[in-house]
């Protein structure tokens, strides 16, 4: 078999096994369902309380985004900075993107924790 028939199959098998198994998923909680009503169970019990919305995970992921993309653009500054100067003898050393891209995401996730603990209360 050549890759492309291969990478193929590969993805109508997936995605086929995925629609099934949602499919006996929800099929099952069904057939679940109409047996406890049968049985007598209050139909209330299917029906989840509406939940308090929570903006927490949203933010905390915006401001780590945030703070990447300044990582990224301070690692190029610093990179260019560093190579002017001598400090590294190419141009394409890694170290000031990793350095900056990991301290920005740092000061990202703590910014995040005290933006949490600001919108609890």
């Amino acid at each position: 078999m050549d890759g492309g028939l291969v990478a193929a199959l590969f993805f109508v098998f997936s995605i086929g096994g995925t629609v099934g198994l949602v499919y006996y998923y929800f099929h099952t909680r069904h057939k679940e369902r109409v047996l406890l009503i049968e049985k007598g169970a209050d139909a209330k019990l299917f029906q989840a309380e509406p939940r308090k919305k929570n903006y927490f995970f949203a933010v905390v992921i915006g401001i780590v985004f945030i703070c990447l993309a300044l990582g990224i653009v301070l690692g190029a500054i610093f990179a260019s900075i560093a190579y002017d100067y001598g400090w590294v003898r190419h141009d394409g050393n890694p170290l000031p993107y990793f350095t900056s891209v990991f301290l920005m995401i740092g000061v990202g996730f703590l910014v995040s924790y005290f933006a949490g603990k600001k919108l609890n209360n």
